[in-house]
């Protein structure tokens, strides 16, 4: 053998265990590590106290039921291969409080959650790595029998494949070459050496059984994440270059050789979990202190502003909640609800910064913080779930001030096709929020509805007199009226009602909605008809006989008469009840003892 090929496999003789590249020995499939990823973010957002092992068994038993197709481990200890590629960082020995990184967030919302599409993020999984460095912090060996290792792997065997293949003519080595001779590297430099050796190995050919002997001390896993490297192939007998990638590997060994310690500090971590390539050298310098600016970009697209209108009890809420939301796939869970009234204020919208006082050994201390409202909850809730649907829900839109309480926030109501906010706004307070809860993940330096987000409102006809919305705001949403007629699932239209048991709910509404609209505007009109929810189902009675029960009647009529007797008659009251009557306590009383006579003649089509 030759004295320096003798020279190296003693080396390799005195060499310790997985003295080599090394990579733990868990799977290492990009799909099955951010769906691991996705199941730990699951486990960290429901701030969950139980068994981490336990929380993945349960996630990865209900995936494969679904998708049975996809190999997945169920071992949360595969999580450190997932901080080797950049996909969290840890920040202790433990997994539970690990970062989610921001290549995570863009693989999802490249693959809208569906990890197995692997496809979509392919340049991502060569990126990342590319971007492997031996041995970094996340190696537990560090500074054990790897201590002398300091490099970027991928980057040395592209070189050597690069080197060999203008040489040779053969972009390739076969595997023994990698185990001995290149996987055994220290430095990036080495790759003069390993060259040097492959070529004796091929004049020396028995040389590889020999070396061959020290086959399980340097068996090792980052083989493994080289296969998923679009630009080479690798299998059984060798790793080779592809030949449609020969130029893109030449440019970033060629970028790379600039700087090959690039990000081999303590910044190294930060950059590995970032959105940028090894070679991206004036991009990943400025990651070294700032992450990257939020983009809002999110791979749910289509959310809108949308405003659900009708009479009173049409059943405006009940739609949103059950009809409308679930279409577009917004989950229970990704909902934020509040209702606008005469009060309510931008500050309670949005949110406010509020004095907070607290012990510190001897002393009281002020401090200010910033208490989210229902806009900043929903925004922070789009941008946790980039690939799920999230809405902000307004009840009665138009009893507050609208325009006041949305204040900068009406700029975002722009949106572009794909739902983000046309043009972005300035707003420090909600900015300072939204860098404190992403800290060390993003930076936001402006504030845009992302394409995640339905702002969803309902609106009451006959309240449009309260405050009324201006063509400026009103232009921003799409309008939706609810029709207002009973349908076969209406669950009490057949009830009696209290106090006039020869009729139902649905006869009721019917008459006096007829009478509203054929007596015109002296009546206020089609606004101030009668919801066919407007009465609950608990005010009416399933048989007659329960119509005749004074607590009944007395609770549906205040329900009845203080809306038809302050709104709607409110002007035309002679039209609508017996002309002796000129108060509601009268009309309440008068309806306790003859029923549907209090109303004047051809209200309820008699």
């Amino acid at each position: 053998m030759n004295p320096l090929l003798q020279a190296k496999y003693d080396e390799l003789a005195s060499a310790g265990d997985y003295e080599c590249w090394y990579l733990v020995k868990q799977p290492t499939a990009f799909d099955s590590l951010c769906y691991l990823v996705s199941f730990l973010k699951e486990f960290q957002d429901a701030n969950a106290t139980g068994n981490l092992q336990e929380h993945i068994e349960k996630c990865v038993k209900n995936l494969q039921t679904t998708k049975p197709a996809i190999e997945i481990s169920n071992n949360y200890r595969a999580l450190r291969v997932a901080a080797f590629f950049g996909l969290i960082t840890m920040r202790s020995k433990g997994y539970n409080d690990a970062d989610i990184t921001p290549t995570y967030d863009e693989i999802r919302a490249r693959c809208g959650g569906e990890f197995e599409r692997t496809a979509a993020y392919a340049d991502i999984i060569d990126r990342q790595i590319e971007k492997i460095f031996l041995s970094s912090e996340i190696d537990e060996e560090k500074d054990g029998i790897r201590k002398d290792f300091r490099l970027y792997p991928v980057m040395l065997l592209y070189k050597v494949l690069l080197e060999l293949g203008r040489t040779t003519g053969q972009y390739t080595i076969d595997m023994t070459e990698y185990r001995y001779l290149v996987a055994t590297s220290k430095k990036y430099s080495d790759y003069l050496d390993a060259l040097l050796l492959i070529r004796l190995m091929r004049q020396d050919p028995g040389s590889k059984e020999k070396f061959e002997t020290y086959r399980a001390k340097f068996d090792n896993r980052l083989i493994q994440a080289l296969k998923q490297l679009g630009t080479l192939t690798v299998d059984k007998d060798s790793v080779s270059l592809n030949p449609a990638a020969l130029e893109t590997v030449a440019h970033r060994v060629f970028v790379f050789e600039n700087n090959p310690d690039i990000h081999t500090t303590e910044h190294y971590l930060t950059f590995l979990g970032s959105t940028n390539r090894l070679t991206d050298h004036n991009q990943t310098r400025t990651l070294q202190t700032t992450p990257p600016v939020y983009p809002y970009d999110h791979a749910r697209i289509g959310a809108h502003n949308r405003i659900v209108y009708g009479t009173p009890g049409c059943g405006k809420s009940f739609y949103v909640q059950n009809t409308f939301l679930s279409a577009c796939g917004v989950a229970k869970e990704h909902r934020v609800r509040t209702t606008f009234y005469m009060d309510y204020t931008n500050t309670d919208f949005v949110g406010q910064i509020l004095p907070k006082v607290e012990q510190q050994g001897d002393k009281r201390i002020v401090t200010y913080a910033f208490h989210p409202g229902p806009f900043a909850l929903a925004l922070r809730m789009a941008i946790e779930n980039p690939d799920h649907a999230v809405a902000l829900i307004i009840e009665e839109l138009n009893r507050g001030n609208a325009a006041s309480i949305f204040g900068d926030i009406f700029q975002l109501l722009d949106r572009d096709q794909t739902g983000k906010s046309q043009y972005s706004i300035t707003n420090t307070a909600l900015q300072d929020y939204l860098n404190q809860q992403f800290d060390k993940k993003y930076v936001f330096d402006h504030i845009a509805i992302p394409s995640n987000l339905y702002i969803v409102a309902t609106l009451n006809t006959s309240d449009q007199n309260v405050f009324t919305l201006d063509t400026a705001f009103k232009r921003r949403w799409q309008f939706e009226k609810l029709r207002n007629f009973f349908t076969a699932d209406h669950s009490y239209k057949e009830y009696f009602i209290p106090g006039m048991e020869e009729m139902t709910w649905e006869q009721l509404v019917y008459a006096i909605n007829t009478y509203i609209v054929m007596s015109g505007d002296a009546l206020s009109s089609e606004d101030k008809q009668l919801g066919i929810y407007f009465i609950d189902e608990g005010s009416l009675c399933a048989s007659k006989e329960e119509c005749k029960n004074e607590q009944r009647i007395e609770r549906f009529a205040y329900k009845l008469f203080e809306y038809l007797w302050d709104d709607v008659a409110k002007f035309a009251r002679a039209d609508w009840f017996q002309a002796d009557i000129k108060t509601l306590d009268q009309l309440i009383d008068r309806y306790k003892k003859v029923g549907k006579k209090v109303f004047a003649e051809g209200v309820l089509g008699s």
